[in-house]
């Protein structure tokens, strides 16, 4: 499993998204980082090696964009203690071939076990999910102040046919809309 970002490195993206996100009123959805399937044998997926922009999940899938949605929900933890829900999906557009990711939903909760996570995705043209304790999906942390979040885990899935495959994600993303 890949290790979360380092705390000043994330301290420098908390405090360079704040300025960014304080200074210009934007709302844009960016990614950081990678989620990637493997399925017979194949890797497919999404890499974002610098702030990328997500395209709001409205816009025209058939020109080939990378369209995205995230959203950060107050909760309760068992204690009481505020926690946060989050969901972010990412969906490719254009073709996509028979292996290829072409979506993925991925959700946690800050209060929740790495084993409490789930991904659904879409491969190929065939829907995949993951089952109960197969995945392990950590959130080292998440800011409502801008909608940041950072998830990292990795995920047993299975189709309907009870074909496999396995996602990885180390995601930063930045303009997740807060519910509270």
């Amino acid at each position: 499993m890949a290790k979360p970002m380092p705390v000043m490195t994330r301290t420098i993206l908390l405090f360079t998204a704040a300025l960014a996100l304080g200074a210009c009123g934007n709302t844009d959805l960016t990614a950081r980082g990678e989620v990637v399937a493997t399925f017979s044998g194949a890797m497919s997926g999404f890499t974002f090696p610098e702030d990328t922009r997500l395209e709001a999940p409205e816009r025209d899938a058939s020109l080939g964009l990378i369209t995205g949605d995230c959203q950060m929900a107050r909760v309760s933890a068992a204690d009481g203690t505020p926690a946060w829900g989050v969901v972010i999906d990412i969906r490719r557009g254009g073709v996509v071939d028979d292996l290829g990711l072409a979506s993925v939903t991925l959700m946690q909760r800050t209060d929740s076990d790495p084993t409490e996570g789930r991904v659904e995705a879409e491969i190929g043209v065939s829907p995949f999910q993951s089952g109960a304790g197969t995945c392990s999906l950590e959130i080292p942390y998440a800011e409502p102040d801008g909608g940041m979040v950072g998830l990292s885990g990795d995920c047993d899935l299975t189709n309907a046919a009870g074909d496999t495959a396995t996602v990885h994600a180390q995601l930063d993303i930045i303009g997740c809309a807060v519910v509270e």
